[in-house]
C-alpha cells in the first residue's frame, strides 16, 4: 500500500468550500502515479520501455466531501494483475481514519508504439505489493446508457488538458462532465468508461441524458464521431 498525506487547499475546493470532483480525481491519480515512481516504475521507466498504463474504468463512491483545510490521507494498492490488466483501489481517509471516498479502477498496459494492449511482465509488476480488494462493488466496465441523448455543447481539447501520454488526461473527462451538473449537485457515485483518446485541439461533442437518479455525459469526437468516454453521475 502506498500512502500520502494531503491538505485540502483553496485550489481544491468549489463554491461550497468542499473538494471538487476534479480535485478528488487529481488526488487519487497523484497517489497512483507517486506509487509507481516510488518503486521505479514511473514515467521514466514507462517511456524507456515504450509502454504505459491506460485507465479504462473508474468507479468512485463519495461518502463525504472533504472541506477546505481538512487533512486527509490518500492510499492506493493494486489487488490483481492478469494478462494486460491491472486492478487497483484508491481510498481517502479523514483524520479519524474513516474512509470518506473509495474507488475501484481497471487499467490496461499498452505499447506506446502500436497503441495495443501488451502482456504484463514480471518486471512490470515487481515492486507493487498486491493486497486484498477493498470492499467496494464495481458495477463493471461497461456503462449501460439510455437510448436517447441530447447534444448540449461542443468544446476543444486545450493544452492544459493534455498529459504526458499526449492525450487528454483521465481526470479531465470527469471535470468536463461536472461542468454540466448543477452547482448544488451532491454526486455520491461516479462511473467512467474510457473508450478512445482525445488529442490537442480536437473538437468534442458533449451529449447528456438522464435516467432515474443518474446523469449520463457522453463525450465523442465531432469530426469522426468516435466515442471518447461515458461518465455516469448519481
Amino acid at each position: 500500500m502506498y500512502t500520502y498525506n494531503k491538505k485540502i487547499l483553496f485550489s481544491d475546493i468549489d463554491a461550497n468550500s468542499r473538494m471538487t470532483l476534479a480535485g478528488i480525481m487529481n488526488a487519487m491519480q497523484d497517489c497512483v502515479n507517486i506509487n509507481s515512481e516510488s518503486i521505479g516504475k514511473g514515467i521514466e521507466y514507462l517511456l524507456k520501455t515504450r509502454r504505459t498504463w491506460f485507465a479504462i474504468n473508474w468507479y468512485i463512491e463519495i461518502n463525504r466531501y472533504p472541506k477546505m483545510f481538512e487533512d486527509v490521507v490518500v492510499k492506493t494498492w493494486p489487488y490483481n494483475f492478469s494478462s494486460s490488466m491491472g486492478l487497483r483501489n484508491v481510498i481517502i481517509e479523514d483524520e479519524n481514519g474513516e474512509v470518506i471516498i473509495a474507488a475501484d479502477s481497471i487499467w490496461t498496459l499498452v505499447d506506446l508504439d502500436t497503441g495495443r494492449p501488451i502482456r504484463i511482465t514480471e518486471d512490470d509488476s515487481t515492486g507493487y505489493d498486491l493486497e486484498e480488494k477493498y470492499p467496494i462493488e464495481n458495477p463493471g466496465r461497461k456503462i449501460k446508457v439510455p437510448a436517447e441523448f441530447k447534444l448540449i455543447d461542443t468544446v476543444a481539447v486545450k493544452k492544459s488538458d493534455i498529459d504526458y501520454n499526449g492525450h487528454m488526461s483521465n481526470g479531465k473527462y470527469i471535470q468536463l462532465a461536472d461542468e454540466y451538473m448543477p452547482l448544488d449537485a451532491n454526486v455520491s457515485k461516479i462511473r467512467v468508461e474510457y473508450k478512445s483518446q482525445s488529442r490537442l485541439g480536437e473538437a468534442l461533442e458533449i451529449y447528456m441524458a438522464k435516467e432515474n437518479e443518474s446523469t449520463f455525459i457522453k463525450i465523442q469526437g465531432k469530426e469522426d464521431g468516435s466515442l471518447k468516454a461515458v461518465v455516469e453521475m448519481s
